[in-house]
């Protein structure tokens, strides 16, 4: 299983990962208790999960879980930018709460939350593992570890 991420800007992709899930706990166990709890506020405080599943439950078209901001609701045509967030199985895709878009708004809010020890494992992760003209620009405000 793994987790992929994607980052778009309108509608080009400007960023885009996937992470086993081994990996991924490995990069979650790094980031601050500060972090983990306000990334946890925040998802429980603007997000309904339990609304999600009611709603769109493990059979619903991918694009139904794509079509607005998880957090606020925005449509993601009126979105300026946006990441995507899925898991998967081998080739399968992985409904229930993943997939899901969450607006850069939202990301801004959710990015001015985390800690400075988690920024910099962040830009760690993306020197050591996006070597070249990724890691040397400056990514839209909010692109941090919104989806691990």
């Amino acid at each position: 299983m793994f987790v992929v991420n994607k980052s778009y800007v309108g509608e080009e992709c400007v960023f885009e990962f996937a992470l086993c899930l081994g990996c991924r706990e490995k990069m979650h166990d790094q980031l601050s208790e500060e972090s983990r709890v306000a990334m946890f506020d925040f998802m429980h405080d603007n997000i309904d999960m339990a609304a999600r599943k009611e709603n769109l439950g493990t059979e619903s078209e991918t694009d139904a879980y794509l079509e607005k901001c998880i957090a606020c609701k925005t449509p993601r045509e009126l979105a300026s930018g946006y990441t995507l967030g899925a898991l998967f199985t081998e080739t399968e895709l992985i409904k229930g709460p993943f997939p899901m878009l969450m607006c850069s708004t939202c990301e801004e809010v959710l990015a001015e939350t985390i800690s400075d020890e988690t920024r910099k494992m962040w830009d760690r992760f993306i020197a050591d593992h996006f070597p070249g003209p990724p890691s040397e620009i400056k990514l839209p405000k909010g692109s941090k570890p919104i989806f691990i």
